[in-house]
């Protein structure tokens, strides 16, 4: 639309005001923890998810000879996808209410998300002033 009936839209205007997830971004915390470096970035880039999932699970099960019994996986199954896909929103935005927007959720169900995968603490890697 043009002119007076026009809608402008500051969803994504900056402000004065800085977010909590500012300065979260979990390769660079990974990389800060020494857990992962630039060269195994890269080469990760070259798998899909579902290898790296695979991967993962090989190797956790490793030292159990390949059995994970009584660890309920598939029934959390969803749980630490939504998990994983929610820090990455959190990751590439720079506020709650950016990665609400990507995500397709309300800012309430972002709050909700935070505090039931409890990831406040994590918003505070690498920020200039960590808050209690």
């Amino acid at each position: 639309m043009v002119g007076k009936t026009a809608k402008r839209d500051d969803s994504l205007k900056s402000n004065k005001f800085t977010s909590d997830n500012e300065y979260y971004n979990l390769k660079n915390k990974l990389i800060f923890e020494n857990k992962i470096d630039l060269d195994f970035y890269e080469k990760i880039k070259l798998l899909k998810l579902e290898e790296i999932i695979t991967l993962k699970l090989l190797a956790s099960a490793e030292g159990l000879r390949g059995k994970l019994f009584n660890f309920p996986l598939f029934k959390y199954s969803s749980d630490i996808c939504k998990e994983s896909i929610f820090k990455f929103a959190l990751s590439v935005a720079k506020s709650r209410k950016e990665a609400s927007l990507i995500l397709g959720i309300k800012k309430a169900d972002m709050i909700d998300y935070i505090k039931r995968y409890n990831l406040k603490e994590e918003f505070y890697y690498g920020s200039k002033t960590k808050k209690n």
